[in-house]
């Protein structure tokens, strides 16, 4: 069983194109930065908490989380409109990076991974920016922002587009070949 510990639309959708039939069980948990804990040091955290701790033995569980980060500080998810506001106010303009991270557990054991992708936002006024939030709502969006919105207020990225969706494909695909020949065996000798 392949069990994907998050509730994100955006992940599961990249996850069913490619094809895998995925079980839901997302972790509910305290996503508060810790005092001087760096952008990484978060993010591995956050992934390795929504993966959780019970496994059950031949399945595979992936957990993922993204944060927008600024002159070295994040840019959580908006609280509401002021502060989706607030947020793109201040990357108006401007150039970003955009982390997510995943983690696979699987009969091997915890593989934890992350992509970067740079973005430069076009520059916007108010106005511009009121009417972005009250068409997009990107309130469930780290960094109040979709890369795939249509009028978005990205302007160019370097990077994976899909790690910006919220999921590091390009990570998961350079380990797929690892787990899943790890959980073929698992089900042979199940079997």
């Amino acid at each position: 069983m392949f069990v994907l510990k998050s509730a994100s639309p955006r992940r599961k959708q990249i996850l069913s194109d490619l094809g895998f039939n995925l079980l839901i069980q997302p972790e509910h948990i305290d996503e508060t930065q810790l005092e001087r804990e760096t952008p990484i040091q978060y993010l591995e955290r956050m992934v390795h908490s929504k993966l959780g701790y019970i496994f059950q033995p031949n399945n595979v569980y992936l957990a993922a989380d993204t944060i927008v980060v600024y002159e070295n500080q994040i840019l959580h998810k908006p609280m509401d409109d002021k502060d989706a506001f607030r947020i793109l106010k201040i990357l108006s303009g401007k150039n970003h990076f955009v982390y997510s991270g995943a983690a696979i557990h699987h009969n091997n054991g915890t593989d934890f991974f992350f992509e970067e992708t740079s973005i430069q936002f076009l520059d916007w006024n108010d106005f511009d920016i009121m009417d972005y939030i009250e068409r997009a709502q990107p309130f469930d969006k780290a960094g109040s922002y979709g890369i795939q919105d249509k009028n978005g207020p990205v302007k160019n990225w370097t990077g994976s587009y899909t790690n910006v969706m919220g999921f590091p494909l390009r990570g998961f695909l350079a380990r797929h070949e690892l787990w899943i020949h790890s959980w073929e065996e698992s089900i042979k000798r199940r079997d």
